[in-house]
Parts: structure tokens; C-alpha cells; sequence
């Protein structure tokens, strides 16, 4: 699920919806939050794929992956206004994408993957870029992985803090690694100087998946979850699922349990995101083409399930409600963030970019 040639004339969404004046009880009966509420906001006319960070100071920080590479606007005033783009990407002449932030004490950090094809092969790696002034600038941080291959390679970084370390998801199907065609979930642990180690979470030849656009979080329990794109046990004819791993201490990984299926068939749902709500359960974002005709990302539009409380590890399709529509138009290449009380979900859509709030109800004792 790469294939952004025609988004690139989209312009980019993040959705901030806001939900007052809500008991705790009250919203647990409600079952959720409704997309349909919340202000509109225009963040930019060009670029696609966005990610939204909140900064220190409240301000929120937008990313976007433009024909110059990975860009980021700033608004102090809910989105009514940004600044302009600053440059987050240091790979000249390589397609940048994949847009991923991650704050660790001071530093925030900016993850990317860049591509570039060549008459001898595809190079494929993994970025990461870091400010010290809350996005107003940026500097290349490292490398986490690259490779040269006749095909495959790295895709779809997201970071986070692995047993108070810096660590790196991602996907990989390099040639010279996924010799079947399939692919992993892996990660690499910051070491203060370099990315070492290649661990497999997901292992796509011995599920004969591809897992793919791994997003992970450490859930307020301490327990680990991380939500991919996967053929893993899918019925015939879904090209993809959604599906969910947990992780007690962030080394040894549950296998991979669907928690979504399109509800037509020769449909597919990808490029997932996760957060947690203030109230504990959990809202999955993803892509879906299972309302439409006409399949593929042209036809997809953004959705959100939400858990119903019940415990990570014994999550299934049965433990979310049913899914709801985010812009009820073409809208990929998701994500979601719970910050501060306020969940945002973001992603390309043809009507441009969009930004609405939702304030969600604090959890209660």
C-alpha cells in the first residue's frame, strides 16, 4: 500500500474533533465520539500524508511529505494559522515519506523513509531528523537502516521509547532478507551513537504475511501494543487486515490477532494508527476501499474502530463497535494521536487539508 502517485494532487487532513460537556458514564454508553462534530481548519494546499505532533508550548505541529521532502507548519491558534513550511528532510534527490514524531525529553525527533530507484536497484533507508527549538528547525539525527536491492527494502518508521530506549519499528521486505516476497515487522534500539540489532516482532515468512506499517505505543498498563497491515490468516479474497500484537516487556511479542476485516469482499484495510483514549480503551484508525465499487487507495476512505474496554491481551473483531468514517470522503494514508486529552486523526484527502477538534472526557477513578 505505496502507491501515492495519485494523491499527490490531494491536499492533507488532520482531524481534531471536539466532544463537550460528556460524563465518563455517558461516553462509555455512547460507545465513542462522533467524527461528524468539530471545526474545520485548513493546514495546507500542497503536500500529502500529514502527522500531527502538540508541542510544549500547545502549539500544534503539522508534517507533510511535499515534492521537496518532509516539511513541518506550526499553529498556535487551533489551526486557523501555520507557519511556514520549515525543512525536515535532508536526502536531496530521494522521494521522502512516511512522516513519524516522537518526543524524548528535550528532543523531538522526525522519522522518514527515503526511496530512490536506479538503473541498480532500489535504494531504500529509514531517516530520522531532530529539533531542540520545537520544530522551528531541523538537522539530520541518523540512519536506521538502509538497503540496495533489486526490490523491497525499508518502509514506514515509528519510533518510541522501548524499555527506556529510543527504538525504531518498521517494515522490511529487502530482497536479500525476504527472499519469498513476504515481510517483517523489526525494530533497532538508539544505542547514543548508532541504530543497532534487527529484531523481527512480526515474522512474515513464517506467517507467509506481508505485515506491513507497524504503529506502536506504550499503553498507560506498561503494557506494549502495536497495530499492522497483514495477510496473516486473512480469508481469501481480503487483500489485507487489520490486526493487533501486545508485548509485556517489549521483547517477546504475541502473535498477530485480527481486529478488523472489510465488510466486502476484494476489500482491504491498511495503514493502521493506535492510541489510547483517556478512558483506557483503545481507537484504530485505518483505510478501507470496502464501501466502494471500485477498489484500491483511489477508493478508500479513512476509518476509526473503538475497543470496549476489554484487556489488550484479549483482543478480537468482537471487542471493538462498528467502524465510522472520518472524512466521508477519499481520505489515506492515516494517523491517529490521543494528546492532552484531545484525539486527532489525520490523513490525504481530495478536498484539502482539514483540521477539526475533539475533546475527550478524562478518565475517571
Amino acid at each position: 500500500m505505496r502507491n501515492k502517485t495519485f494523491f499527490a494532487v490531494f491536499l492533507f487532513a488532520v482531524v481534531l474533533c471536539a466532544l463537550v460537556g460528556l460524563s465518563a458514564s455517558a461516553w462509555a454508553q455512547a460507545g465513542g465520539f462522533s467524527w461528524s462534530d468539530g471545526v474545520e481548519r485548513l493546514i495546507s494546499k500542497r503536500g500529502f500524508a500529514p502527522r500531527v505532533c502538540r508541542l510544549a508550548d500547545g502549539r500544534i505541529l503539522a508534517g507533510i511529505e511535499t515534492s521537496e521532502g518532509i516539511q513541518t507548519l506550526a499553529s498556535a491558534d487551533q489551526g486557523v494559522t501555520w507557519t511556514a513550511p520549515v525543512q525536515a528532510s535532508f536526502r536531496p534527490g530521494k522521494r521522502c515519506a512516511n512522516v513519524n514524531f516522537y518526543r524524548d525529553g528535550q528532543s523531538l525527533y522526525l522519522a522518514y523513509r527515503a526511496v530512490e530507484r536506479g538503473a541498480d536497484g532500489v535504494y531504500t533507508s529509514l531517516q530520522v531528523s531532530v529539533s531542540q527549538d520545537e520544530g522551528r528547525s531541523w538537522k539530520h539525527h541518523s540512519t536506521v537502516a538502509e538497503y540496495r536491492e533489486t526490490r523491497g527494502g525499508v518502509w514506514e518508521p515509528c519510533l518510541g521509547t522501548l524499555n527506556g530506549r529510543l527504538t525504531c519499528f518498521y517494515a522490511n521486505d529487502a530482497a536479500s532478507v525476504m527472499k519469498s516476497g513476504f515481510q517483517n515487522i523489526e525494530y533497532k534500539v538508539w544505542d547514543g551513537s548508532h541504530w543497532t540489532g534487527r529484531t523481527v516482532v512480526s515474522d512474515g515468512n513464517r506467517h507467509r504475511s506481508r505485515d506491513g506499517m507497524p504503529v506502536w505505543t506504550r499503553l498507560s498498563s506498561g503494557v506494549y501494543v502495536c497495530v499492522i497491515e497483514s495477510t496473516h490468516r486473512a480469508p481469501m479474497g481480503f487483500p489485507f487486515v487489520v490486526c493487533v500484537m501486545y508485548s509485556a516487556d517489549g521483547q517477546n511479542w504475541s502473535e498477530p490477532v485480527e481486529i478488523y476485516r472489510p465488510t466486502a469482499l476484494h476489500s482491504k484495510a491498511g495503514a493502521p494508527g493506535v492510541a489510547e483514549l483517556p478512558d483506557g480503551r483503545l481507537a484504530v484508525s485505518f483505510q478501507t476501499d470496502e464501501d466502494s465499487v471500485g477498489k484500491g487507495d483511489r477508493e478508500s476512505v479513512m476509518k476509526t474502530i473503538v475497543s470496549d474496554g476489554s484487556d489488550v491481551k484479549t483482543l478480537t473483531r468482537s471487542s471493538f463497535g462498528p467502524a465510522e468514517s472520518v472524512f466521508g470522503a477519499v481520505s489515506v494514508w492515516t494517523g491517529i494521536a490521543c494528546l492532552d486529552g484531545v484525539l486527532y486523526a489525520a490523513a490525504g484527502t481530495r478536498s484539502g487539508g482539514k483540521i477539526k477538534f475533539i475533546k475527550l472526557p478524562p478518565r475517571t477513578p
